[in-house]
């Protein structure tokens, strides 16, 4: 506890001015700068959760199926121009806007779809549905103006889905705290020199620069220093100069 306490009180948090603004791809497990408020609703209207019919549910009867006339398709990505009216339905695909008046979608593989000449008919057994099934209300996962995501938070790949499910390329996180990392000691090699007797490898610098990189901080590798005072001295003063925190071996 007392060593804990030691190092709380000796760290120093990265300030606040240096926050950079990162491109989405570049985002992943930084941590947020600031809170990310919706500049939009998600979804933007109300719309299909299934491919099927879209009607109005005030149509349905408890214990009898409904018929209705299909009047067109809505396909997602514009908004379907006409009008329905009761007694008739709209074949709308997932995604697709709801038109006003319309409240509930019954799946295509729950109905029985009957097409003769040019018109098509669905009917609906009853008991399967109630008003508002199988639809997404706009601003249903994220008003507008709420915030999204809070400050302090570490990016997942969903974060970053959701940031850009809000249409922004680009987030304000913090720069990544800087571990400076040395391997001290006469005895150790570095890759590709040849062996020699009574020296190892350096296979402590590798394993701490992947746990360093891990936890989101950037590695500054300073390589191996030997057992001399003054270059030991020389590291530290080197390390201290650029780097958050130093680790040696």
């Amino acid at each position: 506890d007392q060593v804990n306490t030691f190092l709380h009180e000796l760290v120093q948090p990265v300030s606040a001015d240096e926050s950079q603004d990162v491109y989405l791809f570049d985002a992943l497990s930084r941590v947020l700068a600031q809170d990310v408020i919706s500049p939009i609703s998600v979804p933007a209207h109300n719309n299909s959760a299934m491919d099927g019919f879209a009607f109005d549910a005030a149509q349905l009867k408890a214990d009898q199926p409904l018929t209705l006339r299909v009047v067109g398709t809505a396909l997602a990505g514009k908004a379907w121009q006409g009008k329905v009216n009761a007694g008739e339905c709209l074949k709308i695909m997932t995604g697709a806007i709801l038109p006003d008046g319309l409240d509930t979608v019954v799946p295509q593989e729950f109905c029985q779809v009957i097409s003769t000449h040019d018109v098509s008919t669905v009917t609906i057994p009853p008991k399967l549905l109630k008003a508002g099934d199988n639809r997404r209300l706009a601003g249903e996962d994220l008003m507008a103006g709420r915030p999204a995501l809070s400050a302090g938070t570490r990016l997942s790949p969903a974060a970053c889905g959701l940031l850009a499910s809000l249409g922004l390329p680009a987030v304000q996180v913090w720069r990544r705290p800087k571990v400076a990392y040395f391997s001290t000691g006469d005895e150790i090699l570095s890759l590709g020199e040849a062996p020699r007797e009574g020296a190892v490898y350096d296979s402590n610098r590798y394993t701490v620069a992947g746990m360093v990189q891990a936890l989101g901080c950037e590695l500054i590798d300073m390589g191996v220093v030997r057992d001399e005072p003054e270059a030991l001295e020389q590291a530290f003063r080197d390390a201290a100069g650029q780097a958050d925190a130093i680790i040696t071996s």
